[in-house]
């Protein structure tokens, strides 16, 4: 990784919700994560998962959105108050329902990410980071 792409990274990290935005940020999140486990997957990881899925799903708008995808989000973790609020979007069949519905979800995984942490952990590492590179 260059020093501009951990400079880039780091401001992005001034932000939840800019870091969850670039894939590149949030892959070096979910690694972060992965590399400092001590066991399963923590909840936070999980939210980023989900996070992750709901992104995937989004870009997906001409698939029709069935139980198999909330049950796949599920399997990630998905808190049983929004697998049921996703599940009344779904059942509505609009798209754009299923969307707002998935975007909530997005909401509520980035404010725990926020909440924890590990994302000021992640935050901190990438600093140390930067001050070790040679100018």
């Amino acid at each position: 990784m260059t020093v501009e792409e951990v400079q880039r990274i780091y401001t992005l990290t001034n932000s939840v919700q800019q870091t969850l935005l670039d894939s590149d940020a949030r892959r070096l999140l979910h690694r972060f994560l992965e590399l400092n486990r001590s066991g399963d997957k923590s909840e936070v990881e999980q939210y980023l998962d989900i996070y992750e899925k709901c992104v995937e799903y989004l870009q997906e708008d001409q698939r029709t959105f069935t139980q198999d995808e909330i049950d796949e989000l599920c399997d990630l973790g998905l808190p049983y108050d929004l697998e049921q609020d996703l599940t009344r979007r779904a059942r509505n069949g609009q798209r754009t329902e299923i969307n707002l519905g998935l975007n909530r979800i997005q909401g509520k995984c980035r404010n725990k990410i926020e909440e924890s942490g590990s994302f000021k952990d992640f935050r901190n590492a990438i600093l140390a980071k930067m001050r070790n590179v040679p100018k």
